[in-house]
């Protein structure tokens, strides 16, 4: 065989190698139906960004809230992931804020106008990763569990019809089980999404049983392989990020490390703290991770993926 034939059939080999899978995710926070909604539920998005960023590429991480989460937006997101991830990859895609359903269709509150289930089932259809997470935390949630159901998607909702219309308590619990090392069952460093649903749903419960309140949410997960997706990791994974390029980076980067220290801290008291300042203080720190993060990413964007 001369040399240019092995070059050649090595290259020919390495081209037809499969590219290694990565995960991708995009957290909308629609419409909160009352400022205080509105408020929880942008810290929430916030805090699951953050652990996304923690888990894959800044760069396979997409936050829409407030005003910038409109259906436009929505769609042009899901295209892009149409676009980008291929069928080995794996897409999770988080909707918090206010759903409602007449009993007929599901639609997710968006500023301007809302988008309805059929066109977002649709939309996610067309995305062509064969292993889906889909986590539906707004209210009226449940009524997606049949017609979003295909196969290698797993769906996680916030309550269990379309008629649990209060706003929901899930997304906060949610982010709290992908930040949380008790969620991590089997102790791998790893949260899945059936570990996060279990921990996030019995959170959930617990909070209504303090308040001496009837359940107005019951989470349901259905679908794909939940017990082999995972959806976070509690340390940072994947290729180290370039070097500071300035001091202003530098500074940033010691104040993310920071962060992450206080949060681990934090992890270390959580049998000592009560419930709710627990969550109150790791979303405050998520938050806080969030924003530094997207600044480092502003100051020093990573290479395109």
């Amino acid at each position: 065989m001369s040399l240019r034939f092995a070059a050649a059939a090595l290259a020919a080999l390495g081209a037809a190698a499969p590219a290694h899978a990565e995960l991708y995710y995009l957290i909308v926070a629609g419409l909160g139906g009352e400022p205080a909604y509105e408020e929880q539920f942008g810290k929430d998005a916030a805090a699951l960004a953050a652990v996304a960023r923690r888990t894959t590429a800044a760069s396979r991480v997409m936050l829409l809230q407030g005003e910038g989460a409109t259906r436009e937006a929505v769609v042009t997101s899901l295209e892009s992931l149409r676009m980008r991830a291929k069928p080995a990859d794996s897409v999770v895609v988080m909707l918090l804020g206010h759903g409602s359903y007449d009993g007929e269709t599901y639609k997710l509150n968006l500023p301007g106008p809302d988008i309805d289930g059929d066109e977002l089932a649709k939309l996610l259809s067309d995305v062509p990763a064969r292993s889906q997470l889909v986590v539906n935390a707004t209210s009226a949630s449940g009524a997606i569990l049949e017609k979003w159901a295909a196969e290698g998607r797993t769906l996680i909702t916030a309550t269990r019809s379309g008629f649990e219309r209060n706003a929901t308590r899930f997304a906060q619990h949610f982010a709290a089980a992908l930040a949380e090392g008790s969620a991590d069952i089997n102790k791998n460093g790893a949260i899945t999404a059936q570990e996060a649903f279990d921990y996030a749903s019995r959170s959930v419960a617990d909070s209504f049983e303090k308040d001496g309140a009837l359940a107005t949410e019951h989470p349901q997960i259905a679908g794909g392989a939940p017990t082999r997706f995972t959806v976070a990791r509690l340390a940072a994974a994947g290729p180290a990020e370039p070097a500071a390029t300035s001091p202003a980076v530098a500074a940033l980067v010691a104040e993310r490390e920071k962060l992450d220290a206080e949060i681990e801290a934090l992890r270390a008291r959580r049998e000592s703290m009560p419930n709710d300042q627990y969550l109150a203080e790791l979303q405050r720190l998520l938050v806080a991770l969030a924003e530094v993060q997207g600044k480092i990413d502003a100051e020093q964007p990573r290479a395109p993926q």
